[in-house]
């Protein structure tokens, strides 16, 4: 009888020492310090900025384990700004990074007025005319069907990296079917007057930016006020893209 009492007794302890321990646990690592840091370029954000802090703030007490992404993301809402990362270091600090969201591309919207997107080609909302109030130039053009707009934008993304530059060197995005040749092309039409056309561009389409980027570099500055830089596709499983300039068209 007195084994089974021990038994008992020695249950309840263990019980009691698990309870305590988890509670200890979760007491650790409630969040107590919430460090934010704000990247931005305009005062647009400012207000979005406030109100976001005091949602972050509201996560102290939380434990900092079981803080997912849906926790942290819901905290920042608005057209303004994002959340560009967050670390989460135990036992009790969270670290966010908030950065304000930029235009970078526009699409007209039917009604002689424009739809702004950010670099990431996210909504932001609308403008009368097609000028970024950040720095008074216009954004770049994205004149395609809907189901080529994400292309369109991770095409911009490569031209930017490639190129070094995108707004200040690309007008607009447009894509054209050629019946002859049975193939889809974007072409990015330049301010300078010069034309990238990147043929079949679902196909290699990094590797055609690079190439016409290579291409560009090479060419002279009168060169780059005419003509057009064509991407294609390599001539078989051996080749790689190639790209030329042609004066013409």
């Amino acid at each position: 009888m007195n084994g089974y009492i021990r038994k008992a007794v020695f249950i309840i302890l263990a019980l009691v020492f698990v309870v305590a321990a988890v509670i200890c646990f979760g007491v650790i690592t409630s969040v107590r310090n919430v460090n934010v840091e704000y990247i931005y370029y305009s005062d647009r954000g400012n207000e979005e900025y406030e109100l976001a802090l005091g949602r972050l703030n509201g996560l102290k007490g939380s434990t900092l384990m079981s803080l997912g992404d849906d926790d942290v993301y819901a905290c920042v809402q608005g057209q303004n700004i994002n959340i560009k990362s967050y670390e989460k270091v135990f036992p009790c600090t969270l670290n966010v990074v908030l950065c304000e969201r930029l235009e970078q591309y526009a699409r007209p919207d039917g009604n002689g007025g424009y739809d702004v997107y950010d670099i990431n080609g996210v909504y932001m909302g609308t403008r009368s005319s097609n000028v970024n109030p950040a720095d008074d130039s216009p954004n770049v053009l994205l004149e395609v069907e809907d189901e080529d707009f994400d292309a369109a934008v991770a095409i911009c993304g490569w031209v930017k990296e490639y190129f070094g530059s995108l707004r200040n060197l690309v007008n607009k995005v447009t894509k054209q079917y050629d019946a002859i040749t049975e193939t889809s092309r974007i072409t990015l039409s330049l301010y300078s007057g010069l034309n990238i056309v990147l043929v079949d561009y679902e196909d290699f389409t990094e590797s055609k930016v690079s190439a016409a980027a290579e291409v560009f570099l090479s060419l002279s500055d009168s060169q780059k006020l005419r003509g057009s830089i064509y991407s294609v596709n390599p001539g078989d499983s051996q080749s790689k893209v190639s790209a030329y300039y042609n004066a013409l068209i």
